[in-house]
Parts: C-alpha cells; structure tokens; sequence
C-alpha cells in the first residue's frame, strides 16, 4: 500500500492546496476526472468542516490526511484535534442525512458537506479518542 500524509494550518485558503493534491494523486491512480474532482470535492469539505468547526476558524491547528492506496481503492483519513463532531454530526456520518433531496435542505446555506461525503465517498466513518478526530473515507479506484 502506498502512503502520503498532507498537512495544513486551519486557514480555509490552504485547503484547496490539500484537496488539488489529492485530485492529481487519484488521476495517477487510473480514477476518471468525474471521480478525481469528486474525491477532490469530498477531501475539501471534510478539511473545511475541521478548520470551520473542530477549531472554530482560528488559525495556528493542524489538519492532515493520509492518503493511502491500494490495488483496488483510495483511503482518506482527515484528521484535527480540535472539538470532536457533536452525536448528531457523528449520526449523519454514519447512516447519512435522510431529506438531502428535499428543496429546503439544498437551498440551505452551509450544513451539506457530510451530505456530499456520504454521497459520493464508497464507506465513511468518523472516530475520535478525546485527543484526535478523524474522518475516514474510502472509494474505490475502479
């Protein structure tokens, strides 16, 4: 399995570096443009949730991803140790947010991007052991 780790301080400019990292890391990988920016899209909103609502916007925290590869799939593993997602957060990671479809929930202003992971990424869970989050997400190469 092939590795990288990409980290970045918690300002919102720097995560469109992570997550144009990532694109060309699954183009190498054989994945589609669709998918890459797809991938893409999902690596930038969990990063954003981290900075916007693990560390409440405030400059000066880490965000990683490992980013690891093997002969059938991409793992995605967005980490912060900051405030850790509330149960109900945990909740729509885990099972997704029943309603993403409904009018008022996509004219909504902020609020989908665990709807979008849950949406495109193959498997997505969160863990957090009192000193670290981490939201992990996998899809498959092919």
């Amino acid at each position: 399995m092939s590795q990288i780790r990409l980290e970045i301080d918690s300002v919102l400019s720097n995560v469109c570096l992570m997550a144009m990292a990532v694109n060309r890391i699954c183009a190498f990988y054989g994945m589609d443009e669709v998918g890459a920016y797809q991938v893409e899209l999902c690596v930038s909103e969990a990063a954003t949730n981290a900075i916007v609502h693990a560390y409440d916007g405030r400059p000066g925290h880490g965000v990683s991803l490992l980013v690891s590869v093997d002969n059938e799939s991409l793992f995605l593993e967005c980490a912060d140790t900051g405030r850790p997602m509330n149960p109900e957060q945990v909740k729509r990671v885990t099972i997704g947010s029943p309603g993403f479809e409904s009018e008022g929930t996509l004219l909504r202003e902020g609020g989908r991007g665990l709807q979008i992971i849950h949406g495109i990424m193959d498997e997505v869970s969160y863990l957090t052991d009192g000193q670290s989050n981490c939201l992990r997400m996998s899809k498959r190469l092919n």
